[in-house]
């Protein structure tokens, strides 16, 4: 897309974005979520039934066309590749001899590629799965739908409630007290508002999540750190808990003032922490500005987002949480039903028994970041995408 039509955005995470084709994909999505709903007749499944043999057809055909006019290429230039995500993938396939090559359009890479299993040609995308493991994952990737499923099931996750209109939030932020505000559809915590208490604040969240979503996801605020758990085929492959980036106050600096001190002591491979209107928003939530001083030993979050790109930190533990938590994450991802899935949880200590503690699922993806679990700042990395391989394993079946 065109740098022209291109903005910088504080709400999606400092990058630049286009609020309009968000809007549209993500509402777009709740459309095609709506008409889903209807996937148990037979007019679905009968379509469903060819739509493997359809769409592989339509996808080389569409191919050979495109190479025959010159308009898309091929290339195996790893150098290029569009993603950490594919990286990673890319770089395990090699290993494991799996020819992979990226699909460019008018010159510019896709995060879409061909490979070659067995002899037999695929086209993919980001995370490559094969053809008779692929599920529809609208439901999953829908904040609403994905809770109601697990509280179905009785697995931890806040109340939610998904709704367009603000009158509506406004009765749900009565009913739960603080809440987390964020567009319905949507990833990478774009437009996402926790610690929301009052109707001003509401009102500010509300307007910010429907510019990239027709509907919002309002839902119960959880306190503790952010987690992500990658399964693979049903199994947890990957636990990362990360940090916020956090100050503790001594009675006498503001907040401005820690943060340059922590950003002077920060350890190597540690973003600076740069306020931005996000960082603002977020500690005014908490009843705090730049200049406020906090108390001797009081803790203060500066923004939800974590890890060491903001200033905060993680740690991969693998299969070795607390035992508790591994059956739990585990039936979640057979619910889904996807091959692939992975899970944001809010959780104080995952060292500690589950019941000991209140936590909880916030999202699933269909299309997780696995490469978070190949490069952790602490701990021992997991090749999650060597996994993913060993779906295609004696693929194509007989």
């Amino acid at each position: 897309m065109s740098s022209s039509f291109l903005r910088h955005c504080d709400a999606c995470a400092g990058s630049s974005t286009n609020h309009t084709a968000l809007w549209i994909s993500n509402s777009g999505d709740m459309l095609a979520l709506f008409f889903a709903g209807s996937r148990n007749t037979w007019i679905v499944r009968t379509l469903s039934g060819i739509g493997e043999w359809a769409v592989s057809l339509l996808a080389h055909v569409m191919f050979m066309v495109g190479r025959a006019f010159g308009f898309l290429t091929l290339s195996d230039d790893i150098t290029r590749v569009t993603s950490a995500r594919s990286r990673v993938m890319w770089e395990d396939a090699k290993r494991r001899g799996i020819p992979m090559e990226q699909l460019y359009f008018f010159g510019t890479p896709r995060d879409t590629y061909r490979i070659h299993i067995n002899g037999h040609p695929y086209f993919v995308d980001s995370l490559p799965t094969p053809p008779k493991k692929q599920k529809e994952a609208l439901h999953v990737d829908d904040k609403i739908s994905f809770k109601t499923l697990l509280r179905k099931a009785n697995i931890p996750t806040p109340r939610s409630i998904g709704t367009g209109s603000l009158h509506t939030a406004k009765k749900v932020l009565q009913e739960f007290g603080t809440i987390c505000v964020k567009p319905r559809y949507g990833s990478n915590g774009f437009h996402t508002f926790p610690h929301v208490r009052t109707e001003t604040e509401l009102e500010e969240a509300f307007r910010s999540a429907q510019q990239i979503c027709t509907m919002v996801s309002v839902e119960e605020h959880l306190e503790g750190n952010l987690a992500r758990a990658t399964c693979v085929d049903g199994k947890l492959v990957g636990f990362l808990a990360s940090v916020y980036p956090t100050v503790i106050g001594n009675g006498v600096d503001t907040i401005a003032v820690l943060i340059e001190q922590k950003n002077k002591t920060k350890q190597k491979g540690v973003s600076d922490i740069v306020l931005s209107s996000e960082h603002i928003g977020y500690i005014a939530r908490h009843g705090y500005t730049p200049d406020s001083v906090l108390k001797e030993g009081h803790s203060l979050p500066l923004i939800f987002r974590a890890g060491i790109s903001w200033g905060g930190s993680n740690r991969e533990h693998g299969r070795t949480i607390h035992p508790s938590f591994i059956p739990i994450i585990e039936q979640a991802a057979v619910l889904t039903d996807l091959p692939i899935v992975g899970f944001d949880l809010i959780i104080k200590d995952p060292l500690i028994s589950a019941d000991s503690q209140s936590w909880g699922f916030i999202e699933a993806n269909s299309l997780p970041w696995i490469n978070l679990h190949h490069t952790p700042f602490e701990g021992e990395p997991v090749n999650v995408a060597t996994h993913v391989w060993d779906l295609w394993t004696d693929y194509p079946k007989k």
